[in-house]
């Protein structure tokens, strides 16, 4: 089966479409290709789906929803390099990945802790609030205390107040964490 037509998005966005379906070698099922475009890349781009009943245009929609959920996830490869996997080992790539979810949950946390910077990505969050020189003492059994050097953002940290009301920590021996800002 094959077909060519046109679909309006919006106003004048005309998109322009290659509908082939055709079996594959090895595959029981019917595979559909469609090839679109107009969407505003140089090359027309391919869509293949195994969904015989779904519309070229859905089909469009649904991978322009999903290819918003992968740019939100760009940012955790480009800065967490999830595409550069320390191990082939199945069990290792989803350590991995898990390890990649909790990063970015815990700089999203600290950026809205951080007065004006609750949206930033977390390679900004880590160049001007984690990398950053100082000192670790450990007092006896108390605590912990982090002295950080001067920095040009040290009073947005010093106003989040990130150690107040720290609980101890169990596995550091119960200390409990606090920050000096020289």
């Amino acid at each position: 089966m094959f077909g060519v037509g046109g679909l309006v998005f919006a106003g004048n966005l005309k998109i322009w479409y290659v509908d082939e379906r055709g079996g594959l070698p090895n595959y029981a099922g019917m595979a559909r290709q469609v090839a679109v475009r107009g969407l505003g890349r140089e090359k027309p781009t391919l869509f293949l789906s195994n969904n015989a009943h779904t519309s070229p245009r859905d089909l469009v929609m649904n991978y322009a929803r999903r290819n918003g959920v992968e740019d939100a996830l760009g940012s955790s490869v480009n800065f967490f390099h999830l595409d550069c996997l320390a191990s082939d080992v199945r069990l290792n790539v989803d350590l991995d990945t898990v390890l990649t979810v909790l990063a970015q949950g815990c700089y999203r946390w600290l950026a809205t802790q951080l007065h004006g910077f609750g949206q930033p990505k977390p390679k900004r969050v880590y160049r001007k609030f984690v990398e950053m020189p100082g000192t670790i003492e450990i007092e006896s059994r108390r605590r912990i205390l982090v002295y950080f050097e001067r920095r040009a953002y040290n009073p947005v940290l010093r106003e989040a107040q990130l150690d107040k009301n720290c609980p101890p920590i169990p596995w550091l021996g119960n200390r409990r964490l606090e920050f000096s800002y020289l």
